[in-house]
């Protein structure tokens, strides 16, 4: 086939893309900017554009970010026919003539000094053919499988780097044959997740020291007092390095420290308090006197909890507002573009995502979330997405918006944060 250089356009007014443009997805995009030079856009998201910036370097940017002049990719095929190759298969099996890629984030100057003779790819070991001479994949990088793992694929690295699989249920044996009909091929609250949960727990035990783990939660995580404890735990842990939440999930768990409850009703012996139902209006007014989430904690009147655990430890978090909203707490984003921001800056760095009983902030996240990470050196990996949800609906809902790497485990949220607690932590019991 023959491989065009990317062809671009200027937009016509802000906000405005020029006609046929390319619209990015989660799969690694490698963009030909002249004949034989790939490069791999970083930071990528889907249902955004490929902006070409004064200094030569390609940058994924949203319709509302465009200005009038501004280059942009144009050209809808995926095939490298229009210079945009998209590569929906395992990050370990990438095409002969991807060979010598670099990452976009690189300006044209640079570029050149970055690339290294193509004859350094034979000298990779073994485990890494695949890999090319600038960019290369990180050790063990697998879109399909996780080394050591029961029922996955991919070859182990060296470096000890930790994948899991990217399908939304666990894989069947590579030796097993493929029946045309088989019972049990999609994924419900009866599909067996013990590997699923096995995977977790080993990624989050790598990514604790080697990535950045992004945790997206709703309420329901501190509606119960052992899944509240537990997730607290977690941040105690290290395992959660940025939260992404709205109103509700801070407005009751500040709550439940002022007050012990949630919605009015006992974390534990779920008994209703009396006039209960102002209580996480009292929570809201209390913070809001205090001036913040921070000053409450500081001064002592919020002594425990998700939003103390984050506070006490440092972990960055983001509270999206929504039209529903009461309050808010001081620390809510209004502006729903400026809380759009700010959650990408968090996902930007993901190297794992785990969305927690919340549908419209997961689909939010799925859809910043490219499905690999590009890291320094050139390195490739993949980001792995796991959702827990009761509700099957939830779970295919992130498929259908095109999150198709997710892997999702079908449970009661609170069981789930609490076996992942024991199971990292080998805590026996979350006080």
């Amino acid at each position: 086939m023959l491989f065009h250089s990317l062809a671009q356009s200027r937009c016509p007014a802000d906000g405005v893309a020029p006609d046929n443009y390319h619209a990015t997805s989660i799969y690694p995009e490698f963009v030909q900017v002249e004949p034989g030079r790939w490069v791999l856009l970083a930071e990528s998201r889907m249902d955004c554009v490929i902006r070409k910036n004064p200094d030569g370097t390609l940058e994924v940017v949203e319709f509302r970010r465009l200005k009038k002049g501004d280059l942009v990719a144009v050209g809808r095929g995926e095939n490298g026919e229009d210079g945009i190759y998209v590569h929906a298969g395992p990050l370990d099996q990438l095409p002969d003539f991807l060979a010598g890629w670099t990452p976009a984030n690189l300006s044209d100057h640079m570029s050149a000094d970055a690339q290294q003779p193509a004859s350094q790819a034979d000298t990779q070991p073994a485990d890494n053919s695949a890999t090319a001479s600038a960019g290369h994949l990180a050790d063990g990088a697998t879109a399909s499988g996780a080394p050591g793992l029961p029922g996955t694929s991919g070859a182990p690295g060296t470096s000890g780097t930790v994948t899991a699989p990217s399908a939304s249920s666990a894989s069947p044996s590579p030796t097993a044959t493929a029946d045309k009909f088989a019972f049990r091929t999609g994924v419900s609250r009866e599909t067996s997740f013990s590997l699923d949960y096995d995977t977790l727990y080993q990624v989050l035990r790598h990514d604790r020291d080697n990535g950045h783990i992004v945790w997206v939660a709703g309420p329901a995580v501190v509606f119960d007092a052992d899944a509240r404890r537990a997730f607290a735990g977690l941040i105690d842990a290290g395992y959660v390095h940025a939260l992404l939440a709205g109103n509700a999930l801070a407005t009751h768990d500040l709550e439940a420290a002022l007050y012990g409850t949630a919605l009015g009703q006992g974390l534990y012996d779920k008994r209703q308090a009396p006039r209960g139902h102002y209580h996480h209006l009292d929570a809201i007014n209390t913070i809001r006197g205090c001036g913040s989430i921070r000053a409450a904690v500081q001064s002592g009147r919020v002594r425990d909890g998700v939003m103390h655990a984050l506070e006490t430890r440092g972990v960055p978090y983001v509270l999206a507002g929504s039209i529903r909203d009461d309050g808010p707490l001081p620390e809510v984003i209004a502006d729903v573009y400026a809380a759009q921001d700010a959650m990408r800056a968090h996902v930007r760095r993901a190297t794992t995502v785990v969305a927690l009983a919340t549908a419209l902030h997961t689909i939010a996240t799925g859809n910043m979330t490219p499905s690999y990470q590009a890291g320094p050196g050139g390195s490739l990996r993949p980001v792995h997405f796991f959702i827990a949800d009761i509700s099957e609906f939830a779970a295919g809902k992130l498929a259908d918006r095109g999150s198709l790497t997710s892997r999702s485990i079908l449970t009661n949220v609170q069981d789930f944060v609490v076996n992942v607690h024991r199971a990292l932590t080998g805590a026996c019991r979350t006080e």
